[in-house]
């Protein structure tokens, strides 16, 4: 059972003794910290923090104090709903209360019209939990009461589920570091871009930037969005003259509204000197840049005008430096083009960009759980942990995830639930194919500008890793898959999809246009031998290599002073069928490469120089090698120790997912041998040189 504070009881309840049937309903589940009346916004309000006890905090994720707000009045009107929203800026109860819904009372039923998600502004949105003033005094003996209404009001609204860019701070999760980089920049007016993959919080990004920026009085912002038809159909001097109006309108300036192409570049000029006179800053969003660019989809005019609307923009900025651009957009292009038909790219070196990628994984937690809680889930380690690595912290794509998940315990559970990265694991693919569509749209983009580069991804999404790897010297072909951070790659690793679910859905719209049943692209029968003699040759060229790296860098040797032994035999493997050929496959690759090592370690008196020294010097290498042997161990051995037992499931499992046919499951398994191996020489080359 809840209290109320003693100066709630000795002050402010002998004042207003009818108050006292608002709040005791509440004390079943909540302490009253604080009351008192309010007048606000041409309305009288009576206010209350309750700070929730450990059992509501535990039902429904409430850690901070919640704004109990009643309105005395029979009809309930928008003022006193705007005038609770209010509050939340003012003291004590900003940085003290929950931001992310309130409860209010109120003897107008209109009030019950009034659940879930409302927006008071376009910066400002909140759940309202609502409550009648006669239902409320009629149940306040019922200890349930309130969480009944909870329990409705909460487990009903869906939070993962909203679309739209995020326009206030209560719904906005992480991304403290960049913001903190990007206003710094604005103070010193040095202009900046932001560019990532669809739906990774660009434009809610620019609206953080925006409440800052007014929250701080560092200047006025100008947003516009350029894939709306409204501007990115009008000419250059139309879109500036745009642009200038709004700002001579905003600051007060009066002007002579002259935009014809002659005089755009007066008007502006004149509009942000007499800025720059008053000590004014300005700053302009520009969202969807590309629309406007010589990169524009859709207005061929942007493929010319281009030029004369940022050398106009530039110009003006050389003067005054109280004017600021953020730019904003899927390809970066407009800026990272040195030269456009031989004309200098305005904005080639004046712009710094960065790339906003997905949410860290601490700021996927929060989110997660934050939200998860509100709706009566709860997410267990393992399953934040999963989410976050098959979504790489895409803020959109994780909470849809969630929707989805959501959506799956229905309102006849019995909630809070928990939810554990089994359960998810088992989800998965009904996951996959529910967010297909948005995979689309987040690599889209990458597949229409940067075909060679989507190309790519999808040989490392189908498996081809060692061919990636090769193509990856020309960075041409892989520098916005990094940047984008579609894959990744860590010192002595194989490079990575960093989105695995983004992944598996380029793998599977490969595998639909050539016709085969598995995400992996196996090679096709008739060419199978030519595959592995070029593979091999391969390996054998580069592991050459690689023992040369070696012995200028000092490091630990692999076969001793001649190399591997039976080269010719190696040379002589053809692709796999039967059992006997798969055998001798990997009996070959094991007296090449691993007892071979494992003969010049005894031979220099290490006995475990395999397990120890060439595991800790080449670690990519040896994960292959260690699968040749356990391989190998299984053919040569009736019975295995259980430990090797497990691997061997494992290894098999993973390298003939979706393959049925025997035959074919052996030669999928020397294929990827062969490419992990390749892959595996190619790495520890590179860390070597």
């Amino acid at each position: 059972m809840g209290t109320i504070k003693q100066d709630i009881v000795d002050v402010f309840l002998p004042k207003h003794p009818e108050q006292e049937q608002i709040i005791k309903p509440f004390l079943n589940g909540f302490d009253i910290t604080y009351a008192e009346k309010k007048e606000l916004n041409n309305t009288v309000l009576f206010s209350y923090m309750i700070k929730p006890e450990s059992f509501m905090k535990d039902a429904f994720g409430l850690e901070k104090e919640i704004l109990l707000v009643y309105s005395p009045f029979d009809t309930l009107e928008a003022r006193a709903l705007q005038a609770a929203n209010m509050l939340f800026k003012t003291f004590p109860y900003m940085n003290r209360i929950d931001t992310l819904n309130f409860f209010m009372v109120s003897k107008d039923d209109n009030i019950l019209n009034y659940a879930g998600i409302m927006s008071f502004s376009e910066e400002e949105s909140r759940s309202i939990v609502p409550f009648l003033y006669e239902e409320l005094r009629a149940n306040v003996s019922d200890s349930w009461y309130i969480r009944k209404v909870l329990k409705r009001n909460f487990y009903d609204v869906d939070l993962f589920g909203y679309m739209l860019p995020l326009r206030d701070e209560s719904s906005f999760f992480g991304r403290q570091q960049i913001a903190a980089r990007y206003i710094d920049a604005i103070k010193r007016c040095e202009n900046r871009g932001i560019f990532g993959l669809r739906k990774t919080g660009k434009t809610s990004f620019l609206f953080k930037i925006d409440r800052i920026i007014r929250e701080q009085h560092l200047g006025f912002v100008f947003f516009y969005d350029c894939k709306s038809p409204s501007y990115r159909k009008l000419h250059w001097n139309e879109l500036l003259g745009e642009i200038c109006n709004n700002i001579a309108k905003r600051l007060r300036i009066p002007i002579r509204k002259e935009y014809d192409e002659k005089n755009i570049i007066k008007s502006f000029r004149y509009v942000v000197k007499t800025a720059s006179d008053r000590n004014q800053k300005i700053i302009i969003m520009f969202d969807e840049i590309e629309y406007i660019s010589f990169k524009s989809p859709l207005d061929a005019h942007w493929k010319t005008e281009f030029i004369d609307f940022w050398q106009t923009i530039w110009s003006v900025q050389s003067l005054h430096r109280n004017l600021v651009f953020i730019l904003s957009g899927v390809n970066p292009s407009a800026i990272e083009t040195d030269t456009i038909n031989g004309v200098q790219n305005p904005l080639f070196s004046i712009v710094q960009s960065e790339y906003l990628h997905g949410l860290t994984e601490d700021e996927s937690k929060n989110m997660i759980r934050t939200l998860g809680r509100r709706m009566g889930l709860k997410f267990d380690v393992d399953a934040v942990k999963l989410l976050y690595d098959q979504f790489n912290g895409h803020p959109m794509l994780i909470r849809l995830a969630c929707s989805y998940i959501n959506r799956q315990y229905g309102n006849d559970v019995n909630r809070p639930v928990t939810i554990k990265g089994s359960d998810i694991k088992s989800m998965q693919n009904d996951i996959d194919v529910e967010l297909a569509y948005y995979f689309k749209h987040v690599v889209s983009e990458i597949q229409k500008f940067y075909p060679e580069e989507y190309e790519m991804f999808e040989l490392l999404a189908s498996g081809q890793t060692a061919d990636f790897i090769e193509l990856s010297a020309i960075t041409e072909y892989t520098k916005h898959l990094y940047s984008y951070g579609l894959i990744g790659r860590e010192s002595g690793r194989p490079p990575f999809v960093k989105m695995p679910v983004a992944g598996r859905y380029v793998a599977m719209e490969l595998a639909k246009k050539e016709k085969r049943k598995t995400l992996y692209r196996i090679v096709e029968p008739a060419k199978r031998n030519q595959w592995v003699s070029q593979r091999v040759k391969s390996i054998i060229r580069d592991l050459r290599q690689l023992e040369s790296a070696i012995r200028s860098k000092g490091s630990c040797k692999l076969f001793g002073e001649n190399s591997f032994p039976e080269a010719e035999r190696f040379a002589a493997l053809h692709s796999v069928q039967t059992e006997s050929e798969f055998e001798n496959f990997f009996n070959v690759c094991n007296r090449c490469f691993v007892e071979s090592i494992e003969n010049y370690g005894k031979s220099i008196g290490k006995k475990k120089y395999f397990w120890t020294d060439i595991k800790n010097s080449y670690p990519t290498l040896f994960e292959v090698l260690h699968r040749i042997k356990v391989y190998r161990h299984s053919r040569d051995h009736l019975t295995l120790d259980p430990q090797v037992a497990q691997l061997y499931t494992e290894y098999w499992n993973t390298d003939t997912k979706d393959v049925t046919d025997s035959d074919e499951q052996r030669f999928v398994i020397q294929q990827r041998i062969l490419e992990s191996f390749l892959s595996a020489i190619q790495v520890e080359i590179d860390v070597l040189t």
